[in-house]
Parts: C-alpha cells; sequence; structure tokens
C-alpha cells in the first residue's frame, strides 16, 4: 500500500481531509494528475452508461429512420446492469446482509422478466411478470418492520452510567418482610466490573454517552424529578437518536410502500393489461400525492418546526417562574405563620390576657386625641361663602361629591344642595378613586418585579436553551431544504416521462413513431446528467487547480505576516531576536556619572546640528574648510622645519 496507502487504511478521516487532498494533489505530476482525471471519468461514464443506453434505444425505436439498437435485445442492452447487480450481491454475501440480498435478488429477477417480456421471450401477463417486484415489497416491509421492533428494544435498554451504577450495580437487596438489608461491600463503579459482569450487563443494558447541558435549577428534588432528568437526559445522547433515526426511516419505509409503490403497480398492471386507454397522468396519480405530502411534510419542517423549538424553550421558563412563584407564596405564608406564633408566645409572657373592650377604647381615645381638633363652621359662614360662589363653581363641586345636578334649576336649589353634603362631611370621590388605582398599580408592579426575577442559573440556562433551540431549528431548515430539492428532482423526471408517455403510446399495445415531434427520451434523465455534470467539472477544477494550493497558503500566511508587522510598526517595537553567534555575551558595566555627562552632551550637539538650517549650515561649513587648509600648511611648515 506505501505509506500514502497505509494511512488511508489506519486514519481515513485524516486521508479525507480536505486539506489533505489539496495539498496531496499540490504536490502530484503531470501525470498523476491524468490519471486520476480518467479515473474520475471513468467511474461517472460506467455509472451513467446504462441510462445513456436505455434513452438511446428508445429514441431509435421511436424515430421513422430508426438505428443500430432499434433491433437490440433488451437483456443484452442491460449488461452494465447485471454486471453490476452482480458485483453488489457479492457484496452483500460477504456482509452477510440476509434481508437486504433477498431483496436484491427480488429486485434483480424483476427487471430480468421485464426486459425479457420486452423481447416478447416471455408471453406472460404484467401481473406474472412483476411478481418479483411483489416479493421485493414485501421483503421491504418485513425488514422495515424488524427494524422498528429492534429500535424501540434499544431505546427501552438504554440507560446512563449514573442510574445504572445506582439502582443496578449497587441495588439495595431486600429480605421477606421488605426491609433493607445493609450489604457489607463498598460503593461500587462500572470500571470496578469484572469482564464478566460487564458483559453480562452490556447484553441487558445499552450505556448511552450524554452530552453536557445546562439544567434549569429546580426548587425541590425529588425521586420524580430525578427519573424526570434521566429520560430527559437519554434523549439527549447520540444513541438514541440514532435509535430514533432507524424507526423514523422504519416509517419512512412503510409510508412508501403503501403510498405509492403499491397503488402505483395495480393502476399500472390494469393499464396494461386489462387495455384501458387512461392517461397515464392519471395512473401514476399515487406518486403525485406521494410527492405532495412529502412537500407538506418538508414545509411544516421549514416553517413550524423552527417555532415550536422556541415556543418549548418560552412553555418551560414559564413553568419555572411559576414553580418559582409558588415556592415564594408557600415561603411567605411560612413566615407569616411564624410571626403570628411568635407574636402569640410574647403575649403569653406578658400576662397571656387578650385586651379588652375597655383598652380598645382608650386606645381609639388615645388616637382621637392625638389627632388635630377639626372646628366645626357655623351654618351662617358655610351660607355666606355658598351664596357668594358661582353656580358652575357649586355645580363642580357637587359632581365632586358624586352628586347629580340635572334636577337642580335655581341658585337656592345649588346652595342648598352644597351646604347639605358640606355638613354631613362629603369629600370629592374622584381624588379618592384616583389614589386607589395608583396603589393598585403599585401593588401590580411589586407583584410583577417579584414574580419574574431571574437569577444568573436560569439566565445562562435560558441563553443555552434558546441556543440549542436555534441549532435545533437550522437542523429541521437543512432538512426541509433537502426535501425540497428530492422532490423536485423526482418531480421533474416523472413529469418528463409521463408526458413521454402519452405522446408515445396511442395505446397499450401500439407505440406511435413521433419521426422527431416529440423530445428526446434524454431530456427525461436531464436533471441525472445535470448533477454528474456539475459533480465532474468540480472535480476537474479541484485536480486541475490544486497545483497552486501551496502558493495561496504561504501567501495567506506572508498577508498574516505583513498585518503583524503593520501592527507592529504603528505600536511599539517589538523586542529583537537573540541571534545564537556561538560568542559568549559578556555584560557591559553600568555606566559612570561622568559618561552619562559626556554622552548628555553628544546628544545635545547632534541634536543643535539637525536643527540648523541649509542657510546657517553653509557658513559653518566653509569654516571648518579653512580650518583643514591653515592644518595642512602648518604641517608643510613643520616638514620644511624638519
Amino acid at each position: 500500500l506505501g505509506h500514502k496507502g497505509l494511512d488511508f487504511v489506519q486514519n481515513p478521516s485524516h486521508a479525507w481531509d480536505p486539506h489533505v487532498l489539496l495539498g496531496n494533489l499540490a504536490k502530484s505530476s503531470l501525470f498523476d494528475r491524468t490519471k486520476l482525471i480518467t479515473l474520475v471519468l471513468l467511474f461517472f461514464g460506467l455509472v451513467l452508461l446504462q441510462p445513456i443506453l436505455l434513452c438511446a434505444k428508445v429514441d431509435q425505436m421511436l424515430a421513422q429512420n430508426g438505428g443500430s439498437l432499434e433491433n437490440a435485445s433488451w437483456v443484452a442492452l442491460c449488461v452494465p446492469f447485471w454486471l453490476y447487480a452482480l458485483f453488489f450481491g457479492v457484496l452483500l454475501i460477504i456482509g452477510k446482509a440476509l434481508f437486504p440480498l433477498l431483496q436484491w435478488i427480488a429486485f434483480v429477477a424483476g427487471v430480468l422478466f421485464l426486459t425479457m417480456k420486452f423481447d416478447n421471450v416471455l408471453p406472460w401477463k404484467y401481473s406474472v411478470v412483476f411478481i418479483p417486484f411483489y416479493f421485493w415489497i414485501f421483503f421491504r416491509a418485513f425488514e422495515a418492520r424488524k427494524q422498528k421492533v429492534k429500535a424501540n428494544a434499544d431505546m427501552e435498554k438504554m440507560v446512563t452510567i449514573e442510574y445504572l451504577e445506582k439502582y443496578v450495580i449497587n441495588e439495595k437487596k431486600q429480605d421477606e418482610e421488605g426491609n433493607d438489608i445493609e450489604a457489607q461491600q463498598m460503593h461500587r463503579t462500572y470500571n470496578d466490573l469484572s469482564t464478566e459482569e460487564k458483559d453480562e450487563i452490556n447484553e441487558q443494558y445499552i450505556i448511552v454517552h450524554v452530552p453536557p447541558k445546562a439544567s434549569a435549577p429546580r426548587e425541590t428534588e425529588s425521586e420524580e424529578n430525578d427519573m424526570e432528568d434521566e429520560l430527559e437526559r437519554i434523549e439527549r445522547s447520540p444513541e438514541y437518536q440514532e435509535a430514533v433515526a432507524r424507526h423514523e426511516d422504519a416509517d419512512k419505509t412503510f409510508t412508501r410502500i403503501i403510498v405509492p409503490e403499491i397503488p402505483l403497480l395495480v393502476l399500472v398492471i390494469v393499464q396494461l393489461d386489462m387495455g384501458k386507454n387512461w392517461n397515464w397522468g392519471l395512473t401514476f396519480l399515487p406518486l403525485w400525492i406521494a410527492l405532495f405530502m412529502q412537500c407538506c411534510g418538508g414545509c411544516y419542517g421549514f416553517c413550524c418546526e423552527a417555532s415550536l423549538a422556541h415556543i418549548e424553550v418560552q412553555e418551560e421558563m414559564a413553568e419555572h417562574f411559576e414553580k418559582q412563584k409558588e415556592a415564594k407564596g408557600a415561603q411567605k405564608g411560612e413566615d407569616d405563620e411564624g410571626n403570628s406564633n411568635e407574636k402569640k408566645e410574647s403575649d403569653e409572657e406578658t400576662g397571656g390576657e387578650a385586651p379588652t373592650k375597655t383598652d380598645e377604647v382608650i386606645a381609639e381615645a388615645e388616637i382621637d386625641l392625638s389627632a388635630e381638633p377639626v372646628a366645626e363652621a357655623p351654618d351662617e359662614a358655610i351660607e355666606a361663602e355658598v351664596s357668594a360662589m358661582g353656580v358652575k363653581a357649586i355645580r363642580e363641586e357637587l359632581e365632586s361629591y358624586g352628586i347629580s345636578t340635572t334636577v337642580f334649576v335655581e341658585k337656592s336649589e345649588f346652595v342648598a344642595a352644597l351646604m347639605k353634603a358640606r355638613k354631613e362631611g362629603k369629600t370629592p370621590i374622584q381624588k379618592k378613586s384616583e389614589d386607589t388605582v395608583d396603589e393598585a398599580n403599585e401593588d401590580d408592579d411589586i407583584d410583577i418585579e417579584e414574580d419574574f426575577q431571574m437569577d444568573e442559573d436560569t439566565f445562562h440556562y435560558y441563553q443555552q436553551a434558546e441556543q440549542e433551540a436555534d441549532n435545533k431549528a437550522t437542523e429541521a431548515q437543512s432538512k426541509a431544504i433537502a426535501s425540497f430539492c428530492s422532490i423536485i428532482f423526482q418531480t421533474i423526471i416523472a413529469v418528463l416521462f409521463v408526458v413521454k408517455l402519452n405522446r408515445s403510446y396511442a395505446n397499450e399495445d401500439e407505440i406511435v413513431v413521433d419521426g422527431g415531434s416529440s423530445y428526446s427520451a434524454f431530456w427525461i434523465l436531464f436533471p441525472i446528467f445535470l448533477i454528474a455534470g456539475i459533480i465532474v467539472c468540480c472535480f476537474l477544477c479541484a485536480i486541475c487547480c490544486a497545483r497552486d494550493f501551496d502558493k495561496a497558503m504561504s501567501d495567506e500566511s506572508g498577508n498574516d505576516a505583513n498585518e503583524n508587522s503593520n501592527e507592529t510598526t504603528d505600536g511599539a517595537s517589538p523586542p529583537a531576536e537573540s541571534v545564537d553567534t556561538g560568542v559568549p555575551i559578556t555584560p557591559m558595566p553600568p555606566p559612570t556619572p561622568a559618561d552619562t555627562a559626556t554622552i548628555d552632551e553628544s546628544v545635545d550637539v547632534v541634536k543643535n546640528t539637525s536643527e540648523i538650517t541649509p542657510e546657517a549650515a553653509a557658513p559653518a561649513q566653509t569654516e571648518n574648510q579653512t580650518a583643514e587648509v591653515a592644518t595642512e600648511e602648518d604641517s608643510d611648515d613643520m616638514n620644511d622645519l624638519d
């Protein structure tokens, strides 16, 4: 196998990694890529060879001039299918898959009988020719039933490791009277069991692996709540989800068998054997019904399941808040009861006698004495004040007291009514009602604030529950989209096939030669050819364009390095990396005060020099040149003296 072949066998996930595949393609030679392209084209050519031959024969049978395949045998034309059937049957035998092998044998036998019927080798009716297809449907239904029962049994056997250790491994034994027998052994875990004990437990139970999830905080813990948590944890495990998927696949198989396979098979046999000149669109009515049901299911999954996921979270949170409110009410009742008991105990300690009627009268008297005395105005003063008021003011005051003024006509009647109301000590009703409403609103606000208090644990649980609801909705929508694509694919092929049948067959026995007026049979399988062409183009682009993969990766790393360097330049410069030259590094001694002063003077000189303008620098340069010339002349004179 080689190094790469061994890696593919030992670690297939690493071998199928897109980056690894593109890296291998980028490093491959032109000859290797040519071989790979040839293998891809050969594979898709073999897969599409059978439908191409069938469409070509149908077109030549319906054409006026015919062709080389017009008189070809249907059995010989299906040689690619027979080879594929033999190869797949051998794989099923090696895998010891009994029911899939029986299904495949029945299906291949039905295709063989049908081709022999087309070649006029078998004079049987179609009801007899389709007998292998009856067995094929029966075997599928039997396997689906078996798979459904197996999935239900597996779901009933699933337990968590905590439940297993608590109720199975460390189960409390009881005597004849039903009393628990205390075991003298220590608490054992699943890892403490022997191999024989583990095998025995694994035969009776299926241990599931539960992914972590935030749980809603509970006010009370009981055995019933623990059991609910256990069931919820099992439902979240991948083993339970896999069993549910198998159960759903079995249900889908039953649904496909009931609608449309059995009704469609019956209608086709009636159309062909009994000479019914029906429209083929009506014959395929069960198929249209099945596609419509699938479309409705996809719409439900796309539109409703997303909303239901969030509604479940909201209902669970509302139930949690209701339980929290009930717990607070119960706690408040207990506190009130405790306060009343304490008050009774204190009263008993003071003397144990209840307050008498005289004490209550004295208390009321003290309250009345503590209040400010209200002086009553004389009748003459009230009459003078009311008489000085206008009719409009009197009417408004009477209405504020709740007294109707519709029966009063003269001012004297208004004055008498207002004087009577003031003597009775009435107060405005509107102000009192407004105060009552305000107090009720304040009480409601307090109740709402008390009811909807969310602690930190509840908030984190709500966030994670919403995130899981979003993931569930996204998964449901993706499945719905895939279902829509499959429905569109099947509908296009079925419609093209039915229209072709209606145009090519006037009745069940006569083939109408259209002479090219109808569309080609290749258009029936156009969706298959289109998808296969797109896949082939993607493979070819990936194989041919993979040579720049390493360069693209290096360019990306270079761009990242440039961005990092730009960020470093904008900010503080990073410390330089030390280079190991092999020479030992001697630490420098700290500078002395004199050296520090000299360095500062040199720095000042450099700064002053850099600040000199070009106009000021020119005379300084001329003076330096003159000094150099004078120095050279002095040196020449000294040489002459020597």
